[in-house]
C-alpha cells in the first residue's frame, strides 16, 4: 500500500508538470515541454494527433503568431495506480488573436478568420492524461484534449497599452518568471 506521503508527493509532482505545460505554452518556452512529456508520449487535441512532438509543431504554428495567451488549469483529479496516474483537469485558455493572424490557419475551429480585427478566443475544455513514473519522474505518457466550449469576444485592452513595459509579461527568457521556472526545472 502506498503511504499518504508517497501519494501527496506524486500528486505534487504531477501538478507541477501540469503547471509547467501551461507556462511553456504561455511564455513560448517550448524547450520546457521535454520535462512535461515522456519521449514516446502521444497527444491528441482536435485535428492534432500523434506524438507530443507532432503536437508541438502544430501548436507552435498556431500559438506563436498569437498575442498573449493564458492557460489556466484547475479541478485536477488524480487517481494513482502504482507507477501510472490517470488525471483529468479543466482548462480555460485565453488567446489574444492579432489583426494580422494568418488567415485560414488550421486551428481546429478555435480561431475564426476575422482579417484586420483583433479579438479574444476563450476555450473551455479538459485534459485527460495518463501519467507514468519512469526513472523516478512523473511525466505525461498520453494526453487527450477535449473542447467543452469556445467563446469569441471583441478585444479591448482596458488601458493595458498605457502600462510601462516593465509591468507587462514577456515571452521566453525575457519574462521575469524565468528564474522561478529554472529553479523548478532543477528539481524535476
Amino acid at each position: 500500500m502506498t503511504s499518504v506521503l508517497d501519494r501527496l508527493d506524486a500528486e505534487s509532482q504531477i501538478n507541477r508538470v501540469i503547471a509547467l505545460y501551461s507556462h511553456a505554452l504561455d511564455r513560448r518556452r517550448w524547450e520546457l515541454l521535454d520535462k512535461v512529456f515522456h519521449d514516446d508520449a502521444k497527444y491528441g487535441f482536435g485535428d492534432i494527433a500523434g506524438s507530443w512532438r507532432d503536437f508541438l509543431a502544430a501548436a507552435r504554428s498556431i500559438v506563436d503568431p498569437l498575442g498573449p495567451t493564458q492557460h489556466l488549469v484547475s479541478n485536477v483529479i488524480i487517481e494513482i495506480e502504482g507507477d501510472t496516474a490517470h488525471v483529468e483537469s479543466c482548462l480555460n485558455g485565453y488567446h489574444v488573436v492579432p489583426a494580422d493572424y494568418p488567415a485560414g490557419l488550421n486551428t481546429n475551429g478555435l480561431f475564426y478568420d476575422r482579417p484586420g480585427e483583433r479579438y479574444v478566443a476563450i476555450v473551455g475544455g479538459r485534459y485527460v492524461d495518463r501519467f507514468e513514473r519512469r526513472h523516478g519522474e512523473w511525466r505525461i505518457a498520453q494526453r487527450a484534449g477535449l473542447y467543452d466550449w469556445i467563446q469569441v469576444l471583441d478585444y479591448t485592452d482596458g488601458g493595458l497599452s498605457l502600462s510601462p513595459d516593465a509591468a507587462l509579461g514577456k515571452w521566453g527568457p525575457a519574462d521575469p518568471s524565468s528564474v522561478v521556472v529554472q529553479r523548478l526545472m532543477d528539481t524535476l
